[in-house]
């Protein structure tokens, strides 16, 4: 039987082509991407009352919160100011004002759909919202006294998140089609990997992510949670797709074997770690301001952003979780589900085109410099995600995230030591750079790691996309690279297996090892006095900032000539 990749009708054909094209869907797709996820909130229209009772208990309820008055009256809006219930009359009265901008909507009302606001423009969770029978035109300044009879119904904006903003975007121009097919063929990326399942190979994640030079090789480790066994065999697929020359010098099957009621992560030393018992944070502060804590609650696409508008001084983000902790816990295991963003990798290729026709000569140089160098730089402009611990001096760096990639999230355990935790609380902090990251889930568990049997396989046969038998080249860690310099390049891999205890459950997890170089074509100057501002610590981060705001200027006179 047949067995294809599950990406049948591949759509990056068209954009290969044309690079222009390439240029104009870039700019379009960022602006649209960071207008519906970043720039922009959403909110369903919710009825909540209609008879005199309920308006009169709203009302009561709603002038409490000193909210904001907002009337229907056909195809008249306008805000009743200092709103008097009278309930004996069953009236409401104050004077007619003309809405201010921040309560404006430019789209109607409708409960049917979901609507777009800009939380730095809008404040639509503060509206109660009178829609009247009688078309009733205002005269501004002056009083006036509306019977409830004459009120239909009155509605409030209702906080959306979760499906329903995943309807919204799929509805706006099939944005998530479009971020996860068209942005895939502009992006920077690392390997692509594809996991057997049946008779299809599924994308599961990317192989070494962010190593762009052969200087910071490291082990990687990606769990692999739909790979199924087929006649003792497991097979993986490792392409290339994109503009950029991958060297893969390892990749090896680890297998660990464990009870079935606990999950099994390796950090990244290698290292099992078993999860019986996660507790989920008791609170959170997104930049020292309370967060709704669903957002860590579940692994579903509704991530932290470390997107505020909060001015430090690093340019940085956090978000703080505070844990429960046992009186006798000694250790813990932090697990937290996180990718990269696109922001991130749209950023990074901004900085790189400021190298312009030196860019090569750049990319080059940057093979031979020392490890450490390297990593100080990444390490000063906050790519990676730094988790901290609070202690008694106060926070204390705990451990450092590479970079995951942004096309598939991944499940990281931090092992902390928290024997020296007196209180009955522990306090983790997360920080990275402007927009860098995405964090879905986060717990802990504090439970003692369970015996855990792991062992490595080595592949059994490597054959590329001409059926060239490459498997020396991927069995062992010895700089014998096995080399993808195209698009469509690709290797199968399959791994012999003994079938596992009827008592143990088997999970899976990749190590792999390798680089790769970007293919860039980039035109003009090269800005050495920009790049210069790059060897400053947080300068990285102080551009993502500032190339976010101008594009969000840009986003904004995009929606001004939209409106003429």
């Amino acid at each position: 039987m047949k067995t294809t990749i599950s990406k049948k009708n591949n759509p990056l054909k068209v954009f290969r082509a044309n690079n222009q094209l390439n240029k104009c869907f870039t700019i379009l797709l960022t602006i649209t991407f960071l207008n519906l996820t970043i720039s922009c909130s959403y909110y369903n229209v919710k009825d909540i009352a209609s008879s005199p009772e309920e308006i009169a208990n709203q009302i009561k309820d709603f002038n409490a919160i000193q909210g904001y008055a907002i009337i229907h009256s056909g195809e008249h809006i306008w805000h009743l100011d200092k709103l008097i219930l009278n309930e004996d009359d069953k009236t409401i009265s104050g004077v007619t004002q003309l809405l201010q901008e921040e309560h404006k909507s430019k789209k109607q009302r409708a409960s049917k759909r979901v609507h777009r606001y800009k939380k730095q423009k809008q404040q639509p969770f503060n509206e109660l919202h009178f829609n009247l029978t009688p078309n009733i035109l205002p005269n501004f300044g002056e009083e006036v006294t509306i019977p409830f009879s004459d009120i239909a119904s009155l509605s409030i904006n209702d906080k959306n998140s979760g499906r329903s903003v995943l309807n919204v975007i799929v509805g706006t121009i099939g944005i998530i089609v479009a971020t996860s097919l068209i942005y895939a063929a502009l992006k920077s990326s690392c390997p692509f990997i594809y996991v057997k399942n049946g008779d299809e190979f599924i994308f599961t994640g990317e192989l070494y992510p962010g190593v762009i030079t052969a200087n910071l090789e490291r082990n990687d480790y990606l769990s692999l949670p739909n790979l199924q066994l087929n006649n003792n065999e497991y097979s993986i697929r490792i392409t290339n797709e994109l503009k950029e020359i991958q060297h893969t010098d390892l990749v090896q099957l680890m297998v660990a074997e464990h009870p079935e009621n606990i999950v099994v992560l390796l950090d990244k030393n290698g290292l099992p770690h078993s999860f019986s018992s996660i507790v989920p944070p008791k609170n959170v502060l997104v930049d020292n301001l309370n967060n709704d804590i669903k957002t860590s609650l579940k692994k579903d696409n509704i991530s932290y952003l470390f997107n505020t508008d909060i001015e430090y001084p690093k340019n940085t983000r956090h978000i703080e979780f505070e844990f429960e902790k046992p009186a006798l816990a000694a250790q813990a295991k932090l697990l937290v589900t996180v990718k990269n963003s696109m922001w991130l990798d749209y950023i990074f290729g901004k900085f790189n085109e400021q190298f312009g026709t030196y860019y090569q000569k750049f990319q080059k140089d940057q093979q031979s410099l020392p490890k450490e160098k390297n990593l100080k730089w990444i390490n000063e402009q906050n790519i990676p995600l730094s988790v901290y611990l609070k202690t008694m001096n106060g926070w204390e760096l705990i451990d450092r995230i590479n970079t995951v990639g942004p096309m598939a999230s991944r499940d990281i355990v931090i092992p902390i030591d928290v024997e020296h935790i007196v209180t009955d609380k522990l306090e983790i902090k997360l920080e990275s750079g402007f927009m860098f990251w995405e964090v879905d889930y986060v717990g802990i568990d504090f439970s003692e790691n369970t015996p855990i049997k792991l062992h490595n396989l080595t592949p059994h046969l490597a054959l590329d996309q001409n059926y060239k038998d490459v498997t020396k080249l991927l069995t062992n860690a010895d700089q014998k690279y096995f080399v993808q310099p195209n698009i469509g390049d690709e290797v199968t891999v399959t791994f012999k297996i003994n079938k596992p205890s009827s008592k143990l459950k088997q999970s899976y997890f990749l190590k792999n090892k390798g680089y790769y170089n970007y293919i860039r074509d980039y035109k003009g100057k090269p800005n050495f006095n920009k790049l210069k501002l790059f060897r400053e610590a947080g300068a990285f981060t102080e551009f993502s900032k500032l190339e976010y705001e101008a594009l969000m200027d840009y986003d904004n006179q995009f929606d001004v000539a939209l409106s003429n």
